[in-house]
């Protein structure tokens, strides 16, 4: 025999294997609802295939540019030294192209080009497929009223039966259009007048399309958040394009007449200055050709009124001596014609970002890189506008910047001014002597040199325009963007989403996740004993049996001749009693339970049962003195017992009555039901029972009254060895344990140790199924009801006022 340490021996087992046994318990969670699992499993998958076949995939469309980066270019000063060791970033002029590839201006170009607001779709059974290429027909709006489609996206259905169209049109505004007619008739809408244009190169059959129309500014919005745009890192000028589509090829189009777009602003972004220059030489050369024109028919009128065919030697001779004279003065005339011009133009055009032409005024580099500095301010702010407004700090900056050049572009030219104005009245001083002899020359000849002399300076003039201008052609026709393309857009082979291997990893894990969250969910609301987790987990009280469910009638399942695993179960817990009962005269086993209906009777019953069929002299005492069931269960008369004993009314051997089912098992019931119970069991002679009994028996069982409810039992600790807690499975409330707790800390109940009746295979306690119920705690009434499996009945309102009498409801 073990003393009572045996106890706390069982408790750390017990607890270590908890520890130890969480796989396994998931397991057996797992294995025990495998039919719902499996279920589960099932119908995720099989919305992950219908998710897989009526989902439209989307594609990512790729494609690479490379940005000649000018900032990169020429000599290696300390800064681009500094950017290429990686300490600054060289990259800020390629950030700005990815803004452009971004902005809004250019993705709008793209939409309303391709019409990339008109969505085609063939209608299916289940759902729509977006068409491209291969739709019979087009859409054509002559015009698209975009405020008719601002914030209603308009439908169409179309039929199509050889050359006859069916038409539907739906939406709030569309009033429900219902049009038939052929290829190429025009029908007006609330949105526009609309044509529909057979594609030959499709052949179109009966069945029904669909048409979205949505506006453009929606559209591009769209296409913007489907876009993707970034550098590959801070070393290299390459920028990577993405676009979502649904349908690769027409992404592929989109993307590529992006690109086309981007590549083209750029181009006319460089050809500005070029179109502002011709711009500004055509009208000089049309005026000045005007002037030119005009002096020539003078000079041709003039020669016919005067009738001259040739100019006199004189003339020759001083025309000759005042060339290099004239010849300067010319020039500086032409200068000052085109300084008082480029101030007219700045003049005219002071409200207006406009580029300056700058190739005009060769001769004065630092007027020429001036008005470059300008013009390269005015180009970045136009670029800048692309991606942001004129309230932006950095644009203000530049209109300052480009206000601040125009003044000095102004002061240079004022000056330049005002030195051609001093150079020609020097040349006119140097040839004021050779005047006085011209004016010598006859009056005739002297107003034609006069007119000649006009004559030149507009024809120089003249010609200087002309040349300017194929210069600046030649230039303009030069001009490359500064993208190259690396890759096209192409798209990739397998769909961006959705993906097969998420979906279904995802489905499979909901198929676990779901079922799971329903068994922890009902554990969690659970208020009775179902695992043998629920007693490990709120009380350390050591579990010496467990004892299934009987499926039997019978009172006495254990029998010589049985080996059925009931029988075996209660051999176990016989064999258990016995270690936790000292040697000597220690042989007293109280059995007690929270409520009535936990199968405290039947298991002492089956355990005295059990010890008898050692060869062991057993009496199983019924001191469940309020409700006693053992005289009733086993048939035994009980007209005379326990209280007959204790009044005085009968002797020992008087009430004990031999089992029918084994000789060795000797029953004293209960007796006559006395109004006193506690009181009786109070009496001195409880101990002379007890000893008698000691005497004659090896072995003693006491089914006591529920402790949970009386306290009979606790009257009798004096005389009991080893207390069996009785708890049944799906009947025991978990609050109850706390009971036990109350017990096994205070030393109220000697050898105190649990057993777990009415197990189910499958329902809970070996497989770890979850179960629960909201019957009450204690089961009071049902106790003085009568029947011992009969579950509470009371309600709930009534429960819960008991159990807050109780104490049991923390």
């Amino acid at each position: 025999m073990q003393d009572k340490n045996y106890t706390n021996h069982i408790v750390a087992a017990e607890q270590q294997e908890e520890g130890s046994l969480n796989v396994h318990k998931l397991i057996g969670i797992v294995m025990s609802h495998w039919v719902w699992f499996a279920v589960s499993l099932f119908l995720t998958l099989i919305l992950s295939f219908v998710l897989l076949r009526y989902s439209t995939p989307a594609y990512k469309i790729n494609a690479t540019v490379l940005i000649n980066d000018d900032q990169k270019a020429g000599n290696m000063d300390g800064k681009q030294l500094l950017e290429d060791l990686g300490f600054l970033s060289g990259k800020g002029n390629v950030d700005n192209e990815v803004e452009i590839f971004k902005s809004r201006s250019l993705m709008e170009s793209v939409v309303r080009d391709m019409q990339l607001n008109v969505n085609y779709f063939s209608s299916g059974r289940v759902k729509k497929t977006p068409l491209y290429e291969d739709v019979p027909f087009h859409f054509v709006f002559i015009p698209l009223y975009e405020d008719s489609v601002s914030k209603d996206m308009y439908t169409f259905s179309v039929k199509i039966n050889g050359d006859n169209i069916a038409l539907k049109c739906s939406g709030k505004k569309c009033n429900n259009v219902d049009w038939k007619g052929k290829f190429g008739q025009t029908v007006s809408l609330p949105i526009g007048k609309l044509q529909v244009i057979k594609n030959p190169l499709v052949k179109a059959d009966e069945e029904e399309y669909r048409v979205d129309v949505q506006s453009t500014d929606e559209a591009v919005e769209d296409y913007r958040k489907a876009l993707t745009a970034n550098v590959v890192n801070k070393q290299v000028t390459l920028i990577n394009l993405s676009l979502q589509s649904n349908i690769p090829h027409q992404g592929e189009d989109a993307l590529n007449k992006l690109i086309n777009v981007y590549l083209q602003a750029n181009v006319d972004d460089k050809n500005k200055i070029a179109d502002s220059t011709m711009r500004f030489i055509d009208d000089r050369v049309a005026l000045v050709g005007e002037e030119l024109t005009g002096i020539e028919k003078k000079i041709e009128a003039f020669k016919k009124e005067n009738e001259l065919t040739d100019i006199g030697e004189e003339s020759k001779i001083l025309l000759g001596s005042t060339s290099d004279y004239m010849k300067q003065l010319t020039q500086s005339e032409v200068q000052l014609s085109i300084v008082e011009s480029l101030q007219k133009y700045l003049h005219e055009n002071v409200n207006n970002r406009r580029v300056v032409p700058s190739s005009l005024v060769l001769q004065d580099p630092t007027f020429v890189a001036l008005i470059d500095k300008y013009n390269g301010v005015q180009l970045e702010r136009e670029r800048m506008l692309m991606s942001t407004t004129e309230e932006n700090p950095m644009v203000r900056n530049m209109d300052q910047q480009s206000d601040n050049l125009r003044g000095d572009i102004n002061n240079s030219l004022a000056s330049l001014k005002r030195e051609l104005q001093t150079g020609i009245r020097e040349l006119q001083a140097r040839t004021g002597g050779l005047d006085e002899k011209i004016k010598q020359v006859p009056t005739k000849e002297r107003v034609f040199l006069e007119y000649s002399r006009q004559q030149n300076i507009k024809q120089e003039l003249y010609l200087f325009l002309l040349q300017k201008r194929e210069e600046t052609a030649v230039q303009k026709s030069s001009t490359l963007a500064n993208v190259r393309i690396i890759d096209p857009a192409k798209s990739e082979n397998d769909p961006y989403k959705p993906k097969k291997a998420v979906v279904f990893l995802t489905a499979i894990l909901l198929g676990l996740l779901i079922p799971g969250s329903a068994i922890y969910i009902k554990n969690l609301v659970n208020t009775r004993i179902e695992t043998k987790d629920d007693i490990t987990d709120k009380t350390k009280v050591a579990i010496v049996g467990e004892i299934g469910h009987n499926t039997e009638e019978a009172a006495i399942v254990v029998e010589r001749a049985s080996r059925d695993k009931l029988s075996e179960q209660f051999r176990v817990l016989r064999t258990n009693v016995q270690f936790l009962l000292k040697a000597g005269n220690h042989k007293t086993i109280a059995l007690t339970s929270t409520m009535s209906g936990e199968g405290k009777s039947f298991v002492a019953i089956n355990l005295a049962s059990a010890l008898a069929l050692t060869g062991k002299k057993v009496v199983l005492v019924d001191l469940d003195l309020r409700k006693p069931k053992i005289a009733k269960k086993l048939r035994l008369e009980r007209s005379r017992g326990f209280t007959n004993y204790i009044v005085g009314q009968a002797k020992l051997e008087d009430i004990l009555q031999v089992a029918d089912s084994n000789e060795n098992l000797t029953v004293v019931t209960s007796g006559p039901v006395p109004p006193n119970p506690a009181e009786l069991l109070m009496m001195p002679a409880v101990n002379t029972f007890f000893e008698e009994l000691r005497e004659h028996f090896d072995y003693i069982v006491v089914d006591t009254a529920p402790i949970g409810l009386v306290t009979d039992a606790q009257l009798l600790d004096q005389q009991v060895d080893a207390t069996l807690y009785v708890v049944r499975q799906g009947y025991t409330y978990k609050q109850q344990l706390n009971f036990v707790n109350e017990l096994y800390t205070g030393r109220k109940m000697p050898q105190l140790s649990l057993v777990v009746n009415d197990v189910k295979a499958g329902n809970g306690y070996y497989d770890y199924n979850y179960g629960y119920s909201y019957a009450g705690y204690y089961g009071y009434d049902s106790y003085y009801e009568g029947d011992d499996d009969v579950e509470d009945k009371q309600g709930l309102i009534a429960r819960l006022k008991l159990m807050a009498q109780k104490g049991g409801l923390n």
